[in-house]
């Protein structure tokens, strides 16, 4: 319970009195001295009262914490651009429980070694120098066989963080997914000492661009599998060992959580989700990007190259506009910053995080906003328009002008009636 959220939004309630009625959506009237009255606000069906404006803020049922402890994960786990900013597309990224991505051993294998060494959470994640994603690839290995990959020359590089209640269950674990894992290709793979690395379990097969790793690192398993431009072993086993740096450098800037910490973790403690467009007001736990707030670093990993063709320029806008949290929901972002004028900044340099054709028409009567046509023309991403709040920048998309600018002031009275 949290009383004083409660009251807050009382008071807000109260000095926001004053509705239009009928027909059309119904949207607080009377907004604060120099900001601007939400009741001429064209918001279209899309209600504009935060998630928990009439109730305690959304806790998520016990059984999700998991999720929840992953999304954390995700702020201390490197992208693959981290490893090396060659690779600039990223594929899945996703919480860790039960199983791991096939990048990481037979399924069957797998499944049952964190059967038997379960991790209290993890996070995995995804990405590559070239374009398409893995499936359309061909590196996801069959069942018994090595993984391949179909375009020459690229960089690869699946990376997976597990925390164990303490370092013995940890290496206990990492140990036997490399040994399980090993066993199915004795005849064929070579054991790796990475020399930046030596107590990694790694394997390498000849002839092979592809080397996978486990390594307990205190209460953590980081699982890798990495892929290098060719053959070669001593290239290989140079990017794994990048790869386990840069992971262990970020782990640096966390600390582990025990099985109580897990499940008393806070979800979207400054209510920045609960303010973002959510069409269906589903307040529902999710891992892959569709309803999660994060860390900037943590909203990395969901760039993926469909929504966000252009990476760089994705991490470029996001810098620009000083970017702390980002929370995403169904479609449309919330971007938490330092201050108004790095708000504003993000308006008036146009710092959309995907390319675009050219300049659209701005929502009516919503200030300190733009929007544009994205160079992603036959899909729901068409039109993309970004609107400023006090320290808060928000993103709306969609496939018709007329509802990516519902979708914007909508977005701003949200904003606005979140405060």
């Amino acid at each position: 319970m949290r009383p004083p959220v409660r009251l807050r939004a009382f008071v807000l309630a109260v000095v926001l009195t004053g509705t239009l009625t009928g027909c059309g959506a119904t949207v607080p009237g009377t907004a604060a001295p120099g900001e601007v009255d939400l009741g001429i606000l064209d918001t279209g069906s899309y209600r504009v009262e935060p998630l928990d404006a009439h109730d305690d803020p959304y806790i998520p049922p016990i059984y999700d914490m998991p999720i929840v402890a992953g999304v954390h994960q995700s702020d201390y786990t490197v992208t693959a651009y981290d490893i090396d900013p060659r690779m600039t597309f990223q594929n899945y990224a996703g919480h860790v429980s039960g199983g791991l991505p096939s990048a990481f051993g037979d399924y069957e294998t797998v499944d049952a070694v964190l059967e038997r060494h379960p991790p209290l959470y993890g996070f995995a994640t995804s990405g590559v120098s070239a374009g398409m994603s893995d499936i359309s690839r061909g590196k996801w290995p069959a069942h018994g066989s090595w993984p391949t990959k179909n375009i020459p020359n690229e960089l690869t590089a699946d990376i997976a963080v597990m925390q164990y209640t303490d370092p013995a269950a940890a290496a206990a674990a990492a140990r036997e997914l490399h040994d399980t894992d090993f066993a199915a290709y004795r005849e064929h793979n070579e054991p790796v000492t990475l020399p930046g690395h030596p107590g990694a379990h790694a394997q390498w097969q000849p002839g092979s661009p592809y080397l996978r790793a486990f390594l307990a690192h205190g209460p953590y398993v980081i699982g890798l599998l990495v892929s290098a431009a060719t053959p070669d072993r001593d290239t290989v086993a140079a990017l794994a060992d990048t790869a386990l740096t840069r992971q262990l450098e970020a782990l640096t800037r966390t600390q582990p959580l025990t099985d109580e910490q897990v499940h008393r973790l806070t979800w979207d403690a400054d209510g920045l989700l609960a303010a973002t467009l959510n069409p269906n007001r589903v307040p529902v736990v999710t891992s892959d990007g569709s309803n999660t707030v994060t860390g900037r670093q943590g909203f990395l990993h969901y760039l993926d190259e469909y929504s966000y063709p252009d990476l760089e320029r994705a991490r470029a806008s996001l810098d620009r506009m000083g970017a702390e949290r980002v929370a995403q929901s169904w479609g449309t972002l919330a971007i938490q910053v330092a201050d108004p004028e790095s708000a504003r900044r993000a308006i008036t340099e146009k710092l959309f995080l995907v390319p675009f054709l050219g300049d659209a028409a701005a929502p009516a009567n919503v200030p300190d906003s733009t929007c544009v046509e994205t160079e992603m023309t036959a899909t729901d991403h068409r039109f993309r328009c970004l609107i400023a709040y006090r320290d808060r920048v928000g993103i709306v998309s969609a496939d018709q002008l007329l509802d990516a600018h519902q979708r914007a002031a909508a977005q701003f009275a949200l904003f606005a009636n979140s405060r």
